[in-house]
């Protein structure tokens, strides 16, 4: 008896620990699962920067609500807001995607607002602060850098050398000496400086007396000049005549050209004008359609072998013309090298002998793969890593992973190899444009399967995109 209750208690001690931690828990992720009160409001965004299903709500940094929902609708993405009781939002509310440190969590900051009326269940958040895209920052950083930095050279070309750094000073100390003698010159000549100031307020008091003494003849001009418009105005109708006959003019003139007759209005008629003109702006608008549906992506990854004990290196550009097709070029820095086989031949006495040596080289290897997607699933065919090759990927949530399987060299010709290269691994994005991945290398080859694991980043070049399009247009003429 006494045995059976010490088990009773350690059994009770033992649920009573998971309750505290199962409620712990809850209550530092968040789940409010029971919790339905309060009201719905939504918003759009362009971009939400990784917020995600629960994320947490603030105003003025105290929480007032979660994320109950997250669609993407479009091209924008909709949230679904939960307020909690008492939290009051007016017309102007407003929104803006905030982190709790460098790298820490996302959340939603809202602002209430103050202008009437006062948001109700399903009401709409309008005012969105959109997220500052980081990589488009970097860019235009490092094109600043860059600029500095030609700027920086351009200067030390310049000023670098012993004779421009000479040239400068003797510049400086030239520069030294004129001001000198402008300041000598300025003192020995203040007087007549100032003498040529009294004879230019001579010069503006005689005018004024030209002008005073000549006021009478100025007017009789003036009086000429209203006798002048008198007259125009009695010669006013025989102007008029002659300005209709200029119009009428004019009148024939247009006439002709709307006839197509001469040299000008054969050119205003003619068809073949228009229509060079209309496919000039057609073949334009098909080459921007081009370039804006053209994307190029870059890719860099390092996985880690565990069995090898060593790294292998991955450089990727992906072409992509198209939503569901796209080309796959890269270099591959592989540890295990390639068996290739050599033959001496040599003669002793009258024997010849063939002798064949297997070498293992190890370089760069070239990857070149066309992809065809439909829906989740994209399949590959190709060069892989130096032989022929395919692949699967499979995507999944909203493509943030991707399951991939490659099969190549069915020669079988790698370092320890013997029969086809199979990889089968998984990559998952857990930051924008960085991932992670994993997996299981080359099964069918003992002495070379190992577990590896790895990462690298994935980012869209702008650059890339419009070069690539300037390649195909040229090509296609």
């Amino acid at each position: 008896m006494g045995k059976a209750s010490a088990e009773f208690k350690v059994g009770l001690f033992v649920l009573i620990i998971l309750v505290v931690l199962a409620f712990m828990t809850f209550r530092i992720g968040g789940f409010d699962w029971l919790k339905k009160d309060g009201y719905k409001v939504y918003l759009y965004s362009n971009d939400i920067a990784g917020l995600d299903r629960n994320a947490k709500v603030r105003i003025a940094g105290v929480d007032a609500g979660v994320i109950e929902d997250v669609r993407l609708e479009g091209n924008r993405a909709k949230l679904t807001l939960r307020m909690n009781p008492g939290v009051i939002l007016y017309s102007d509310a407003g929104a803006a995607i905030k982190a709790t440190g460098l790298l820490g969590d996302k959340y939603l900051a809202v602002t209430t607002g103050s202008r009437k009326p006062v948001l109700k269940e399903g009401d709409r958040i309008r005012n969105v602060e959109e997220v500052v895209n980081i990589g488009e920052m970097a860019k235009k950083l490092s094109n600043i850098s860059d600029s500095v930095r030609t700027l920086t050279d351009n200067l030390n070309d310049i000023i670098g050398t012993r004779g421009s750094k000479k040239s400068i000073i003797a510049a400086i100390r030239g520069f030294k000496t004129i001001t000198e003698k402008l300041n000598v010159a300025v003192s020995v000549n203040d007087r007549k400086l100032r003498a040529t100031l009294d004879s230019f307020k001579r010069l503006t008091e005689s005018l004024q007396k030209v002008v005073n003494e000549n006021s009478r003849p100025l007017k009789d001009t003036i009086a000429s000049l209203r006798d002048f418009s008198g007259a125009l105005e009695k010669n006013g109708p025989e102007l008029v005549n002659n300005i209709k006959d200029t119009t009428k003019s004019l009148k024939e003139i247009s006439g002709k050209i709307e006839r197509g007759e001469g040299t000008l209005g054969k050119l205003v008629q003619d068809d073949r004008l228009y229509k060079s003109v209309s496919s000039a702006a057609e073949g334009l608008g098909k080459t921007l359609s081009a370039i804006d549906r053209f994307r190029t992506f870059i890719t860099f990854q390092g996985d880690y072998l565990a069995r090898q004990g060593d790294g292998k290196g991955y450089f990727y550009v992906t072409l992509r013309p198209e939503k569901d097709k796209y080309y796959i070029l890269g270099l591959v820095s592989d540890p295990l090298g390639r068996i290739t086989t050599t033959k001496t031949v040599s003669t002793v006495n009258g024997v010849t002998t063939v002798e064949e040596k297997e070498v293992i080289k190890t370089k760069i290897e070239f990857t070149a793969q066309f992809a065809r997607r439909f829906n989740n699933t994209a399949f590959r065919l190709g060069v892989t890593e130096n032989a022929f090759g395919a692949g699967v990927d499979q995507f999944l949530l909203n493509d943030k992973l991707r399951l991939t399987s490659d099969i190549w060299d069915f020669g079988g010709n790698e370092e320890n190899g013997g029969n086809p290269h199979l990889k089968i691994g998984a990559e998952y994005y857990f930051y924008r444009d960085l991932f992670l991945t994993a997996g299981y290398d080359d099964p069918f080859n003992s002495k070379r399967s190992s577990v590896y694991f790895g990462g690298g980043v994935k980012f869209e070049d702008e650059d890339f995109k419009y070069l690539f399009s300037s390649f195909s247009r040229v090509s296609a003429k």
